[in-house]
């Protein structure tokens, strides 16, 4: 059985990592745990008695858990855009078909990092069901090519993944 240490300090280096101490040996060790759509990928403890203490665990843990952000990164934002939901019926995910009175629209629509939403819409009556529908596809391809970045739960994680990414020292290489 294992506890977190709830009173452990936070700082801006334990994304995906955490101090734990064994209940029944008592035993110390920094734990790396990182997902990836939405299950654990990664898996490991540190133990600071067979890393000769606290200090060179947590760097040990530090190094492993950067190599696996590196190895495993997270999915990009477009990617996860582009899951069905289980409400979808166009089969498409961010175009709809929808009637507004006495006009009917094929809509093609996102929302951007900052939440701003984007949309299109295509008249059934000015192109046609099919045209229309065509036009609402290519415009959701557009919206999507403009997302590029990768998706974290955690700004911490984002902050690190692009330290790792331009070769920017951490906390375990110092």
């Amino acid at each position: 059985m294992v506890t977190g240490i709830p009173d452990a300090p936070a700082n801006a280096n334990d994304y995906a990592i955490i101090r734990v101490r064994h209940k029944k040996s008592g035993a110390m060790a920094w734990r790396v745990s990182l997902y990836r759509d939405g299950a654990m990928k990664v898996h490991k403890e540190f133990t600071f008695i067979s890393h000769g203490g606290e200090g060179p665990a947590r760097a040990a843990a530090e190094r492993f858990r950067n190599e696996q952000m590196l190895r495993f990164p997270p999915p990009l934002s477009c990617t996860i855009r582009q899951k069905l939901r289980i409400n979808n019926t166009s089969g498409l995910a961010g175009v709809s078909r929808q009637t507004n009175g006495k006009n009917t629209y094929w809509i093609a629509q996102t929302t951007t990092r900052k939440g701003k939403k984007i949309s299109r819409s295509f008249n059934v009556a000015t192109f046609g069901e099919e045209q229309a529908k065509h036009k609402a596809i290519e415009a959701r391809k557009e919206q999507l090519a403009t997302i590029e970045h990768r998706t974290f739960r955690r700004q911490r994680g984002e902050n690190l993944y692009g330290e790792l990414l331009q070769g920017g020292s951490t906390a375990s290489e110092v």
